[in-house]
């Protein structure tokens, strides 16, 4: 290179070059120190920006997998805070179920009033399980196991399916094969009881005995009139008598009277075998043959009503294909079924034997959580209803009565079964909390610690190297100024040999 030609200065030329790299590599440890980040911009590092955004990405993602865990343990305390007062409600229930059995020191009134206390805890019961909610989706009135609608209201009146165990999701169909009957009794139909007539104007009825008067017991109580105890002679009528029944206080919503056809039909205002009614009639009377029963003079008659039976075919399958499921284990007006749970049909479709298509559509509504980074890697629970009528296997819990010592002995083991229920789901969530979402938790906080450290070595700055990196650029920018100063002054030595 000379230094006799002014042309082109090609040492300032270098010094330039090399002072523009120092000059950028200076910038650039600048821009890294000042952010933090040893990868800015796509320039700085094409591959370790792809892998970094994916881990960034993750790690995100991890974050709030982490928050859904944590709602859903949230969720799920608040399900079992609300199934914790369940259990003590059935408790109280159980406890006065065990002191109505007693015959002790209990009377009829006594007992009444036992059963309005479990009236009163079932209705509670009912509210906890319609009005638990979390963020404004019921957790315990059974939309959190199988998810299920209505569509024929002529045939269902609600349900209580838990689960389609195994089934198919879809429409669902019905067969009443047994139909449901109340418990009743009547008059003979030898005897003409219509409305007006007098009893002694009856069949074979005869009290026309000086002497002669009958009262009317049902179920163990005596039937009232305005005036007191019934007293049946020969000026009373059957309608008289109807009235009676109905207006009598101890037996409203127990049991009703009516005159049909040519009867004295006395039946239970409920439906199924948990439903009991008898007649009995005392004094004295000239005869009574027909009164209950033709073949002679009968003063008392005793009837136990009879539950619906159903097949039921999931999943848009026909009835009698083979699919069907026999709901056997219900009561009254609702058929159940161990596994599945329960459908309680209307009055006019349980006491019919007949068939009904697509009444209901079923499919799955389990409870998830979102407890991973990538798609599918969710947890899944479902909570059952706790509703009065889905609680109770061989019966529902909402139809116990313990008004009498049968019933109070009966509802034991019903409740008894109700808790069962509600322990085991109790068990089973907990479970889920603490092996799937709180363990889960655990699991996404180590892998989002060991992620983000991945992705911090890719992106981030190691300040300690960089540091020397700005120093090294910063004593190379100094240098490459001033020599670049003493380039630029090179040319002028020419002008020593023009003054000579």
């Amino acid at each position: 290179m000379s230094l006799t030609r002014i042309n082109q200065n090609i040492s300032s030329i270098n010094a330039q070059r090399n002072l523009d790299n120092n000059s950028q590599r200076i910038g650039q440890s600048i821009e890294r120190l000042a952010s933090g980040l040893r990868i800015n911009r796509g320039a700085d590092d094409p591959a370790g920006l792809v892998i970094s955004e994916l881990l960034r990405a993750q790690v995100s993602g991890l974050d709030v997998a982490q928050q859904n865990a944590s709602q859903g343990v949230n969720l799920i305390k608040t399900a079992e805070g609300a199934l914790n007062e369940v259990s003590g409600l059935l408790r109280q229930m159980r406890d006065l179920a065990v002191d109505a059995a007693s015959d002790s020191n209990k009377n009829a009134d006594a007992r009444a009033a036992l059963q309005s206390q479990v009236q009163s805890a079932m209705s509670t019961i009912d509210q906890i399980a319609v009005n638990t909610t979390y963020a404004g989706r019921a957790l315990l009135d059974g939309s959190a196991g199988t998810a299920v609608n209505v569509i024929d209201r002529s045939t269902v009146v609600s349900h209580g399916i838990s689960s389609l165990a195994g089934q198919d999701e879809g429409h669902v169909s019905i067969e009443v094969t047994t139909a449901a009957e109340q418990a009743s009794s009547s008059s003979d139909t030898s005897g003409a009881v219509v409305a007006g007539n007098t009893v002694d104007g009856t069949g074979s009825i005869d009290l026309s005995g000086a002497e002669d008067a009958l009262s009317m017991y049902i179920s163990g109580i005596q039937v009232q009139d305005g005036e007191g105890a019934l007293s049946i002679d020969d000026s009373t009528t059957w309608q008289d008598v109807v009235t009676a029944i109905n207006t009598t206080s101890a037996l409203s919503g127990r049991v009703t009277a009516e005159i049909t056809g040519d009867e004295l039909v006395i039946s239970t205002v409920g439906y199924g075998a948990d439903e009991h009614v008898s007649v009995e009639y005392s004094g004295t009377a000239t005869s009574v043959e027909g009164l209950l029963d033709s073949s002679g003079e009968v003063y008392f008659e005793s009837d136990t009503g009879v539950d619906a039976v159903a097949n039921v075919a999931f999943g848009g399958n026909n009835l009698g294909e083979g699919h069907d499921v026999a709901f056997t284990a219900g009561r009254g007006l609702t058929i159940r079924h161990a596994d599945h749970g329960s459908i309680t049909l209307t009055e006019a479709a349980a006491t019919t034997e007949a068939s009904y298509n697509d009444a209901l559509y079923a499919r799955e509504g389990q409870l998830s959580f979102q407890t991973g980074y990538g798609a599918g890697e969710t947890a899944s629970t479902s909570i059952g209803s706790v509703k009065s009528t889905d609680l109770g296997t061989t019966a529902a819990l909402s139809s116990i009565d313990i008004s009498t010592v049968s019933g109070a002995e009966n509802a034991i083991g019903v409740i008894d079964e109700a808790m069962n229920q509600v322990a085991t789901l109790r068990g089973d969530l907990g479970a889920f909390q603490v092996n799937e979402l709180e363990a889960g938790a655990r699991s996404l906080a180590v892998a989002r610690e060991n992620l983000a450290a991945s992705e911090s070595q890719i992106r981030d700055t190691d300040f300690g190297r960089e540091m020397a990196e700005f120093t090294t650029s910063q004593v190379l920018v100094q240098s490459a100024t001033a020599f670049l100063s003493q380039a630029n002054s090179l040319p002028q030595q020419v002008l020593q040999l023009i003054r000579a």
